[in-house]
């Protein structure tokens, strides 16, 4: 096996894992049981199967950056690399 299982890779287990262990007591109960099971659905629905790996080509689109202005991948790649990074916004 190449290291991936049930579309995890053992690294990110251990994140996850890690992460839980330290964070998951401080979380009241109610909060925590969603947050539990909405993670353990989305894990078994296959979404990280369709998730880039590493070496994949990301395809190009446009979504606003934190300006509201419109932002194309590949308009950026064009000037050098690129970090994407996704956030809530406002909460």
């Amino acid at each position: 096996m190449s290291g991936q299982e049930g579309g995890l890779n053992n690294e990110l287990k251990q994140q996850i894992a890690a992460f839980q262990k330290e964070m998951l007591p401080k979380i009241p109960p109610a909060i925590r049981e969603v947050l539990v099971r909405t993670t353990e659905d989305q894990v078994k629905s296959g979404i990280t199967d369709k998730a880039l790996k590493v070496g994949d080509k990301a395809p190009d689109f446009t979504l606003p950056n934190a300006r509201g202005e419109a932002v194309t991948l590949s308009d950026l790649l064009a000037k050098g690399p690129a970090v994407i990074a996704f956030y809530r916004g406002a909460w």
